[in-house]
């Protein structure tokens, strides 16, 4: 479970010992030093310090906390916290984390979406159970979610329990504290005021979950997986262009997120259909949370980001290796026994290098045809100029071996003496995004 040493995580930490020992669970405790105050350290080793006492495994990991375009240091604090806590879990062979969110932590949550503007699934709230990441295979537990603080003030104190308060708490800057100082007033002024927001959050659940069932229908038949090492993936772009515009950004909003992508804003949604569904003209790429989205023939794709700049020529000394990494290119060629359609051994024992396109090269791509120049095969292979910077040539000598995102160069006569290499380039493989829902 998530231990940040604060009264909640105390006791919810507390209260999971002790019903483990009932069922002969294990818990765990993970807690993540964000070095964003002078007292981390304190935390760290209250927390340490606590699980030894109680017995319990405690696992801690330090982050740096960046935020991102646009992000604030919040946002970006509970980024780099999930994302540990993924890495814990995983290395400690959890498959539930538990969060000690309360009653109190959801009124506040669904409030402060809604003064932000936030859609059906924002004022949702935060759901009792759901998916660490996209990874899937961590679940996210809020076993506390429909307790009132009080009860768990009460706990600690039939319990005598000891814990650490942040000072950040009482800092009104913070969007969260200044609606929790205002919060008594309005609890005075209106009756039953924190249950009424948690019974309309969960029917608002309720309609989230319904427009997402048809929102997922909408996606089955237009989602693709990318085709290629730099795409996460593909929408059909006339079958996106059919739907009602709602529904249409409905698709665009739930397509991102389950890549892992934050759900862009009313603003940012409307300019990525604008760019990218409503006009034909040009060739957009939209950067968005790790992602440039490019349109692309008859297809909306999701790209990781381009290389930051051309790498340097990669040179080496092919010693009959399987595999060559080039990482600057992001990929590696491959090497493969192939007598019969393969590279000559003899070209490969020249110096090779790996190069970007210099223009004017030419290349075969099936034996006995023609030679064409690199930039008309990339078109007729339906490659987009976009990518064709990050892909590179290798190189024997002065003899093209290979165009990454084409092939290999078939110049080599069919009667070309063994043994011989069929040559590859194997792009990175894409990661899973991590999920992105709070």
């Amino acid at each position: 479970m998530a231990l940040s040493g604060g009264r909640d995580s105390v006791a919810l930490l507390h209260a999971a010992r002790d019903a483990a020992a009932r069922l002969g669970a294990t818990v765990v405790a993970l807690h993540v030093h964000h070095g964003l105050q002078a007292e981390a350290d304190a935390w760290d080793a209250f927390c340490a310090t606590l699980c030894g006492e109680w017995g319990v495994p405690f696992h801690t990991e330090r982050v740096q906390v960046s935020a991102l375009g646009g992000e604030g240091i919040e946002a970006a604090a509970r980024r780099a916290r999930y994302d540990a806590l993924g890495r814990m879990c995983r290395a400690a062979g959890a498959r539930v984390l538990m969060f000690a969110h309360h009653r109190d932590d959801q009124v506040e949550t669904v409030l402060l979406r809604l003064f932000r503007g936030a859609g059906v699934a924002g004022l949702a709230g935060m759901p009792a159970m759901r998916a660490l990441d996209a990874a899937g295979d961590v679940q996210l537990l809020r076993p506390w979610i429909d307790m009132p603080r009080a009860e768990i003030d009460a706990y600690c104190a039939r319990h005598a329990l000891r814990w650490i308060e942040d000072p950040s708490n009482t800092d009104t800057r913070y969007a969260r504290n200044a609606l929790r100082a205002h919060l008594p007033a309005l609890v005075a002024a209106f009756s039953g005021l924190q249950e009424n927001v948690v019974q309309a959050a969960a029917h608002i659940a309720q309609a989230a979950d319904m427009l997402d069932a048809m929102t997922q229908h909408d996606l089955a038949p237009l989602v693709r997986a990318g085709r290629d090492g730099d795409t996460y993936g593909e929408l059909d772009l006339p079958g996106l262009r059919a739907l009602p515009p709602a529904r249409a950004d409905a698709v665009l909003r739930t397509w991102l997120r389950d890549l892992g992508a934050q759900p862009p804003s009313t603003a940012r949604l409307a300019d990525m259909r604008r760019q990218l569904i409503d006009h034909d003209g040009g060739e957009p790429a939209i950067a968005h949370d790790g992602l440039v989205l490019h349109r692309f023939r008859d297809r909306v794709l999701a790209c990781r980001p381009p290389l930051a700049a051309v790498p340097d020529v990669f040179a080496f000394a092919w010693q009959e290796a399987a595999e060559v990494a080039v990482p600057d290119w992001r990929g590696v060629l491959r090497f493969t026994r192939d007598d019969t359609f393969g590279v000559p051994e003899a070209v490969l024992r020249a110096p090779m290098r790996v190069t970007p396109r210099a223009g004017g090269e030419r290349i075969v791509l099936r034996p006995g045809g023609p030679a064409r120049a690199l930039k008309q095969a990339y078109q007729e292979a339906g490659v987009p100029a976009w990518r064709r910077e990050c892909l590179p040539l290798l190189w024997a000598g002065e003899a093209l071996v290979l165009a990454a995102g084409l092939g290999q160069h078939r110049r080599w006569p069919d009667a070309a003496p063994a043994p011989r290499w069929r040559v590859e380039w194997v792009p990175d493989r894409l990661e899973n995004r991590p999920g992105a829902t709070p």
